[in-house]
């Protein structure tokens, strides 16, 4: 089961958080220890990844909030002048990116969990409590953004 499941949850929890690889392993340890055992195991790990990545993403801001405010006090080490090229498929990937943090954080995690995922929207709407149907609008909703954003920024690959 981490074998087929592992990446793309981890892809789901990238929605939210820096630290994924963590937030995956904890809904593993849990889905280990839960009795009974859930009737939809991919579903319900993935409701379990998507909690524990808010939860991380919340320790994080926390975190930063933090740390800037003792930034605003140090001069920073490192400045990076001169970045390292970047290779057309790194370009898309990161154009990508850029373009799902324009989703609103729900939309987002629909769309990760559909297309990379590939749970279907009956499985999204057990992870995420929310019907099926508004798991579908918000999808075909958030795919339209994305388009309309790519097109916008001149982006020649359609999705």
């Amino acid at each position: 089961m981490w074998k087929k499941h592992a990446a793309a949850l981890q892809l789901l929890a990238r929605t939210r958080c820096d630290i994924a690889e963590d937030c995956v392993q904890e809904a593993f340890v849990r889905l280990a220890a839960v009795e009974p055992n859930p009737e939809e195991p991919v579903a319900w790990l993935a409701r379990v990844v998507r909690n524990e990545a808010i939860s991380q993403h919340r320790r994080d801001d926390r975190r930063r909030h933090r740390e800037r405010i003792v930034a605003r006090e140090r001069i920073p080490w490192f400045q990076n002048d001169n970045p390292v090229p970047e290779s057309e498929t790194r370009a898309a990937a990161d154009q990508l990116e850029e373009s799902l943090k324009h989703l609103d954080p729900e939309s987002r995690e629909i769309v990760v969990a559909h297309i990379w995922a590939g749970l279907s929207f009956r499985q999204i709407s057990q992870a995420f409590d929310i019907s099926p149907s508004a798991v579908h609008r918000r999808y075909q909703l958030a795919l339209r953004t994305l388009r309309e954003y790519l097109e916008n920024t001149s982006c020649t690959k359609k999705i």
